[in-house]
């Protein structure tokens, strides 16, 4: 049985890119289904508090974040690779994390605005910290269509050229890519427009999801608790380029949706690219949390 669990859910983009590239690299995983709405007991109790999916586990290791958890995967399957080299690949991943996928976002909350449930709505306001006005969202429609459909048309130009994003061959950027155009075409997105994009989405798709097998979370979380964290995979540093060292309580939030999910635990590894807290949780037993430091607060926490 795999070593590898996805905590998800069907609907999220995010979940999709990393499904995808499960699916890319032929991997073996277990599925264990979180709630799209807090409260998410089961995951904080791995997690500590953060409840954004999707979360990576492999015994009592926890990845959060798509980026960190691709660059995970990369290291336990690295044939065939995803990995590609610095340059339009990054560049690609930086937009849509940045600027495409906030505009597939709104439009597909507000196409699909009239069948959200209420809480759904108010957990996603308070993720975003402001609120989320219905008739506010279905009015933007016309206006986010039209300016997503000029970013497609700048994909379709690139697309025409050649297979991937990254070439021949698939890179992050293009798992990124993917995921944020899927949400968009689950939104009723047209992409009849756009031929060279839908032919590249169709390749994506056939890449697949590996082979899921169902897992429940209490299996997961006694699983964590069958088990002691891996050594850390990566050189830390103390104290790294932020002043922070090896040893202190810290708090760690995401920048953006982040509202009400950091997680405080002792660090025990840190460098330019990752960091990894410590956590004890009475169902979960000892856990390394792992994040990546792109895109996160770190704060020092005073003692009390």
């Amino acid at each position: 049985m795999s070593d590898l669990v996805l905590h998800h859910y069907n609907e999220s983009p995010y979940a999709e890119k990393i499904r995808a590239l499960l699916g890319y690299k032929g991997l073996s995983w277990r599925s264990v289904m979180v709630p799209r709405i807090a409260p998410k007991p089961d995951m904080v109790a791995l997690t500590g508090g953060y409840r954004k999916v999707p979360v990576l586990q492999i015994g009592a290791d926890v990845f959060c974040d798509t980026r960190l958890i691709a660059w995970e995967l990369e290291r336990v399957a690295p044939a065939p690779s995803a990995k590609a080299e610095p340059g339009w690949n990054d560049i690609v991943e930086h937009w849509v994390d940045l600027n495409l996928f906030g505009k597939a976002v709104a439009y597909t909350f507000g196409k699909n605005v009239d069948h959200l449930p209420d809480e759904f709505l108010a957990d996603r306001a308070a993720l975003r910290g402001a609120p989320l006005d219905r008739e506010a969202l279905k009015r933007a429609v016309p206006l986010v269509e039209q300016e997503l459909a000029t970013h497609v048309a700048w994909v379709e130009s690139g697309l025409a050229a050649q297979a991937f994003v990254n070439g021949a061959v698939p890179g992050s950027a293009d798992f990124t890519l993917y995921s944020t155009l899927w949400f968009a075409r689950n939104g009723r997105f047209d992409f009849g427009r756009f031929p060279a994009t839908a032919a590249w989405m169709d390749r994506m798709k056939a890449f697949g999801h590996g082979e899921r097998t169902d897992m429940t979370a209490d299996e997961s979380i006694a699983l964590a608790a069958a088990h002691e964290p891996a050594a850390l995979t990566y050189d830390s540093v103390s104290p790294d380029a932020g002043g922070l060292a090896i040893g202190q309580r810290v708090s760690v939030a995401p920048e953006l949706l982040g509202h009400g999910t950091a997680v405080q635990g002792e660090l025990v590894g840190i460098n330019a690219q990752r960091l990894t807290l410590v956590q004890h949780s009475e169902r979960a037993g000892r856990v390394h949390i792992h994040f990546p430091r792109v895109g996160y607060r770190i704060r020092e926490v005073k003692p009390s």
